[in-house]
């Protein structure tokens, strides 16, 4: 079951996810909403985390994901358990399961991310070429749209849509034939045009799909007003990082012109943990810790393009995806890039789920560095 080869093995990139762990818990104390026991247990969760992702890391993972279907209905049951016992945290919204023995809590969502990458590029290598035809390419897009669509009925629509970007990137790493993405991004691009046309005009409230309190993000982050409480978490966030100007203020410092310390950041140990990070350590510390994500980044696609197994590939394509994806959206809620969505900075935001998943996530991509023979 464990193979302990250690020529090829991802030191580097291992490294670079325990600075950006440890910088992640640095800015979690400094956090002016969090306890000292809260800050423990996030350290006692990485220290978790990381021994897994270790473990991971030496797995034979041939026979580790052998049989792709369970991850498929870990996926399914584990957002079925959420939908039947699942607690709900503001907006109605269910996304947690209470694990009464360690009196801690559980995000499905985080895991179902990984679940879908390890399923999805083992369906799809087996596959191959034939994934062209019509009635195979709706099977893969079905029993992902499974997983999709319960996240989406929590509602969670940003957690929903980083998982269609893992798939949608880990499709153009197939054999799939570049006509099916020009049509896809052909249909995206018609949406989200059609979903600005209906915000600016205000018809947006008539869409179905989307929660009030999406909708009414949406109208906020389109036509901004004075005092507007849906962009101001934003414009808090932006002052913030503004504020700390080339080197930043300091790590824990007791600034009165914080905004920090003034307590005007919503989520600041967590959605705007970025925040926290451009007003203590300035555009320079911010800069060096947005490199350390790219190498990450970069790293799980370098490794996948030297891989000759297709599923080993789209896993690492997977993950690259699901950290630059995650990545982007989190800093871009924080700089205003894009509308307000709650989604962690993997490694930094505090809580266990997106932490220990995307660990384990890098614990698949460094075995398989680990393992080739290129």
């Amino acid at each position: 079951m464990f193979d302990l080869n250690l020529r090829n093995y991802g030191y580097l990139e291992l490294f670079v996810c325990i600075v950006l762990n440890v910088l992640g818990l640095i800015f979690i104390q400094s956090s002016l909403s969090t306890t000292a026991n809260r800050l423990i247990s996030q350290l006692m969760i990485s220290i978790v985390s990381l021994m897994i992702c270790i473990i991971i890391s030496f797995l034979n993972i041939k026979k580790a994901i052998s049989r792709p279907y369970t991850f498929f209905w870990l996926s399914v049951i584990s957002l079925l358990v959420l939908r039947i016992s699942g607690t709900a945290f503001g907006r109605n919204s269910v996304r947690w399961i209470n694990i009464p023995i360690i009196n801690s809590q559980l995000q499905p969502s985080e895991f179902v991310k990984l679940f879908v990458i390890l399923f999805i590029s083992k369906y799809i290598e087996k596959m191959g070429i034939m994934i062209n035809r019509f009635g195979n390419l709706m099977k893969v897009i079905s029993l992902f749209a499974i997983p999709f669509i319960m996240i989406l009925a929590q509602p969670n629509l940003s957690s929903s849509l980083i998982l269609l970007f893992i798939f949608m990137a880990m499709l153009f790493s197939s054999e799939l034939d570049l006509k099916w993405f020009i049509g896809g991004a052909t249909t995206a691009l018609v949406i989200i045009l059609s979903i600005y046309v209906m915000a600016v005009n205000g018809l947006i409230y008539s869409l179905p799909i989307l929660q009030d309190y999406q909708k009414q993000r949406i109208v906020s982050f389109v036509n901004p007003t004075e005092g507007d409480q849906g962009t101001y978490q934003q414009e808090n966030s932006v002052t913030a990082i503004g504020s700390g100007k080339i080197l930043g203020k300091g790590i824990n410092n007791d600034s009165t012109q914080s905004v920090k310390n003034g307590n005007w950041l919503a989520e600041e140990q967590n959605d705007f943990i970025f925040a926290v990070v451009g007003e203590e350590v300035g555009f320079l510390g911010s800069t060096i810790i947005i490199l350390l994500y790219i190498f990450l980044v970069v790293s799980c696609f370098v490794i996948a393009g030297r891989q000759r197994e297709v599923y080993r590939k789209l896993i690492c394509v997977g993950v690259g995806t699901w950290i630059g994806a995650q990545c982007f959206v989190n800093i871009g809620v924080a700089t205003s890039i894009i509308p307000n969505t709650g989604v962690p900075l993997p490694f930094f935001s505090q809580g266990g789920s997106s932490l220990l998943s995307v660990y384990m996530g890098m614990g698949f991509v460094i075995n398989i560095k680990r393992e080739a023979r290129v």
